[in-house]
C-alpha cells in the first residue's frame, strides 16, 4: 500500500469521489490493533485535520452510520498510523483506483497509451473504450477490480439480466457468457455460477402460504436484484485473468 504521503491528492472537484467508502470494519479493527481508545483516535485526527472531533463521529464511521470525507479519512490514516487505503473498500471506478495508488491522470494515460484528454474524459464519465492493448495496459497500471472494470465498461446491467437468467434457468449455458464481460478465468465463473444457483435455490416457496410466501417472495426478489454483489462477493478474492479480457462490443 503506498504511505499517505504517497497518495494523489484529489482536486475540489473530485473530493467526494476519489475514495472508496470508508470500511467500518477495517477502520475499526486498525484502531483496536494498536489498542487506542476512541477518544486517543479522535484528538488525533482532530490535530491533523485543523478542527476538533467528537469520539462520537469516529464511532458512527465504524458504525457505518456516517461517512468521512476524504480529508477525514487523510487525517484518520495518520492517527492510525496506516495508508488510506487500509481503511477503504473496494474500488468502484477508475478515478479510485488511480488515487489509491497515488498516481496522476498524465501517468494513467502514458501507462495505457493515450491521450491525456482522452483518459482524463474516460475518468471523468467512469467509461472506458480503449483497445484490447490499451485494456491489457490498464489492468496493468491501475488494477481495477473486475466489478470495477464491467462498471467502466456499462456492462453491468448487462451482467445482472444474464445472472438472473442462470439463477433461475439451467446456469452451466451462461458460464460463456459471463466470461465475456466478466474478466475472471472460466473455471472461477463456472464455480461462481453454481454457488449462485444453489444460493437461489435454497430460497424454497414450496408449501408456503400467506405471510411466509410473501417473505420468501421478497427474500427472492432481493437475491435477483443484486446478483451482481453476489457474484462479486464469490469472486472478491479471484485475480483478473489478462489472458482472456471481456470482448468488446461493436
Amino acid at each position: 500500500m503506498p504511505s499517505q504521503d504517497d497518495l494523489h491528492s484529489p482536486s475540489e472537484g473530485e473530493e467526494d469521489s476519489a475514495y472508496p467508502p470508508l470500511e467500518p470494519r477495517h477502520a475499526a479493527r486498525v484502531r483496536e490493533q494498536l489498542g487506542l481508545t476512541r477518544g486517543q483516535v479522535a484528538w488525533a485526527v482532530s490535530a491533523f485535520q485543523g478542527h476538533p472531533l467528537h469520539p462520537d463521529t469516529l464511532l458512527a464511521w465504524e458504525r457505518g452510520t456516517e461517512a468521512p470525507t476524504v480529508h477525514q479519512i487523510n487525517a484518520l490514516a495518520a492517527a492510525l498510523w496506516c495508508s488510506p487505503g487500509d481503511l477503504l473498500g473496494e474500488p468502484a471506478t477508475l478515478l479510485q483506483c488511480r488515487t489509491l495508488l497515488g498516481l496522476t491522470v498524465e501517468q494513467v494515460a502514458l501507462g495505457v497509451g493515450m491521450t491525456r484528454d482522452r483518459y482524463a474524459e474516460a475518468e471523468r464519465r467512469n467509461r472506458w473504450r480503449g483497445s484490447e492493448r490499451q485494456t491489457q495496459a490498464l489492468f496493468e497500471v491501475l488494477r481495477p477490480p473486475p466489478a470495477c472494470f464491467v462498471g467502466a465498461c456499462g456492462r453491468t446491467g448487462q451482467l445482472r439480466v444474464l445472472l438472473r437468467e442462470a439463477v433461475t434457468g439451467w446456469w452451466p449455458n451462461y458460464v460463456r457468457p459471463v466470461a465475456k464481460i466478466v474478466p475472471v478465468a472460466p473455471a472461477e465463473i463456472h464455480r461462481a455460477l453454481e454457488q449462485l444457483h444453489l444460493a437461489y435455490q435454497r430460497i424454497d416457496n414450496h408449501g408456503r402460504t400467506g405471510a411466509a410466501a410473501e417473505a420468501v417472495e421478497r427474500e427472492a426478489l432481493t437475491f435477483l436484484d443484486r446478483v451482481d454483489e453476489q457474484l462479486w462477493r464469490q469472486l472478491r478474492t479471484r485475480e483478473p485473468d489478462l489472458t482472456r479480457l471481456p470482448e468488446r462490443r461493436s
